[in-house]
């Protein structure tokens, strides 16, 4: 049941992530770029509440493998989540051009209203709510024509060690937590020695470039074309990333038991 939980937390999560995509699309097409860029702070808002219930919940199955001494099932409940973020990055994906469309209501509304509080409460009326399901637009197979080629490769290659790493970093820290028992709490506290490298990445390389992407379409220095390639490539490359986690879920664990059990003699020695 817990697994069960954790997996469809995780997969919707992931999927609200993929917000961010829509929200840059919508902000073009409205020229509103920063507005559409706030209201996805409402899905990256409900993706972080998420992660209230489905990390300790995860803690919850660590504690119980590592009082089973059951590390292989607790391996397998990690992978299942693993693969619930591959899904849920392509049910955001498939998403996109739907949630594109309600960014850009979302936009007309808060302008009209001059409050984000206010043109979120809209939603929960009976005929807002109704014509945004009338709204739902599925994705069409011509999006697959579009091209990479005129987008720089190297942040859709980098993008996939983001996913990579901000995937297995939490969870490979539980792991290490239940690899070396004694040494728990200090192996879930380094799940930044993992997840580092996803969000010096993220900062760095793959945000600035799609955020230049999206200024050059809202200026007319690229066609909208060049966005919705770039859209698509960044769902692609995220769903590689999030299985390429499940590779690195076993050497990360080792490297946090080891990192744990070298600050843990440290301290011996300080005392």
């Amino acid at each position: 049941m817990l697994l069960a939980v954790i997996v469809v937390a995780y997969a919707f999560a992931t999927a609200l992530q993929m917000g961010t995509h829509a929200a840059r699309l919508a902000g073009v097409r409205t020229k509103r770029v920063a507005t559409g860029l706030t209201l996805f702070n409402l899905f990256g808002t409900t993706g972080r509440f998420l992660a209230f219930i489905y990390m300790p919940l995860i803690g919850a199955l660590a504690d119980q493998a590592r009082n089973a001494s059951d590390l292989s099932r607790f391996a397998g409940d990690l992978r299942a989540t693993m693969l619930a973020a591959t899904a849920g990055t392509l049910l955001g994906g498939l998403a996109i051009p739907w949630a594109t469309r309600l960014l850009e209501r979302g936009i007309v509304s808060f302008e009209r209203r001059g409050s984000l509080l206010a043109a979120v409460l809209q939603v929960f009326k009976p005929r807002t709510f109704v014509s945004l399901f009338r709204d739902f637009r599925a994705p069409r197979p011509a999006m697959l024509r579009y091209s990479p080629a005129r987008l720089p490769k190297a942040f859709l290659w980098w993008n996939i060690v983001v996913m990579a790493f901000w995937v297995a970093g939490p969870l490979s820290s539980y792991y290490a937590g239940v690899l070396t028992p004694s040494l728990q709490l200090t192996a879930v506290s380094l799940s930044g020695l993992i997840t580092g490298v996803s969000t010096l990445t993220l900062t760095y390389i793959v945000d600035p470039t799609a955020a230049l992407i999206t200024d050059q379409v809202a200026t007319g220095a690229r066609p909208e074309s060049d966005l919705k390639a770039a859209i698509l490539y960044m769902v692609v490359t995220t769903a590689v990333g999030t299985l390429l986690a499940q590779a690195l879920l076993d050497p990360a664990a080792h490297l946090i038991s080891y990192a744990a059990g070298v600050i843990h003699n440290v301290h011996l020695q300080l005392h």
